[in-house]
């Protein structure tokens, strides 16, 4: 394919890093845009974001202003003068001026199946929701979050057993496998696009560390989905005697039906009943503690009758 000339590459999360290491090759000039270094781990020390670590790490042009919108984001860019703006999971809106910084339109690269699961964690809604497939796609920006026109979109079946890390990165893999190949009209000034359907769109707040809390009135398939869903951040968790206990990983097991939801059931692994079917725990991490196999927590713990979380959400 031609080369794509200068282009700015806006990003921050792990969703990017695999499209940012094809660019290097393609482009006669990359500027690579990232939010600032933050606090993170338990230690709470400064750190680069994925795709700001990457470009650092092969010698790119990395800036990471406060703000796009501020004026040393603005002046960044347009000093820049890019061919051409690549976003993919950069975390903040283009301002209305930048998008019209360049040449070509700019181009979102989002990890969901649009209209559906537009903004923060489209991902986690993917699996939340219980959706059949998931899938990439490519759309110009415009003012409005992620509601600009579909260039191309890329489906992926689902197994209904991913995890929002692993799901993330297979579409992050697909995204730099089909991309390249879908931007030869863009260097042509000739993209075709098509509107979304407004009337199947859905949009996704960020999460809270109380979205995290596992509700078992709810079907054990539900309550799965949130397992799956809700890695990292913010897990989800039930309580014991007043302390968080994360679920790290579990899977439904229907036919379990009576006991009082919540109640720790016995079994070859701890089963956990829900309102329709129970969950069997397979890794959980008790507050302060490490990540364990549910079977040795269960074995440790000094009483046999347990009952966890209880019937309302944390406030």
């Amino acid at each position: 394919m031609p080369q794509l000339g200068r282009i700015a590459f806006l990003g921050t999360g792990a969703f990017g890093v695999p499209l940012l290491s094809r660019l290097p090759d393609l482009c006669d000039e990359l500027l690579v845009i990232s939010q600032p270094d933050r606090p993170a781990g338990r230690g709470l020390q400064t750190r680069s974001s994925p795709v700001a670590t990457w470009g650092r790490d092969h010698g790119l042009m990395v800036d990471t202003p406060r703000r796009l919108r501020s004026d040393e984001g603005r002046n960044l860019l347009r000093g820049f003068a890019p061919d051409g703006v690549l976003l993919a999971a950069y975390g903040q809106l283009v301002p209305s001026d930048l998008l019209e910084v360049a040449p070509r339109p700019p181009l979102n690269v989002h990890p969901s199946l649009l209209p559906r699961h537009r903004g923060a964690a489209p991902v986690a809604s993917t699996i939340l929701a219980g959706d059949p497939e998931g899938g990439v796609s490519l759309m110009v920006m415009t003012a409005e979050l992620d509601a600009g026109p579909i260039v191309a979109q890329w489906p992926v079946a689902l197994t209904g057993r991913e995890t929002t890390p692993e799901l993330e990165g297979h579409l992050a893999q697909l995204a730099a496998e089909v991309l390249p190949g879908e931007l030869d009209a863009w260097i042509a000034g000739g993209v075709v696009t098509r509107p979304q359907d407004e009337s199947q769109a859905t949009m996704i707040r960020p999460f809270r560390r109380s979205d995290g809390w596992i509700d078992w009135r709810q079907s054990a398939t539900i309550v799965d989905r949130r397992v799956r869903a809700l890695q990292p951040w913010p897990g989800a968790w039930t309580t014991l005697d007043g302390r968080r206990l994360h679920i790290r990983a579990a899977h439904p097991v229907a036919g379990v039906d009576g006991p009082l939801v919540g109640t720790l059931l016995p079994g070859e692994w701890p089963l956990v009943a829900c309102g329709q079917g129970a969950l069997a725990l397979e890794l959980v991490q008790p507050e302060g503690r490490p990540v364990m196999p549910a079977d040795a927590w269960r074995r440790g713990m000094p009483r046999e009758h347990v009952l966890l979380g209880g019937g309302t959400p944390p406030a």
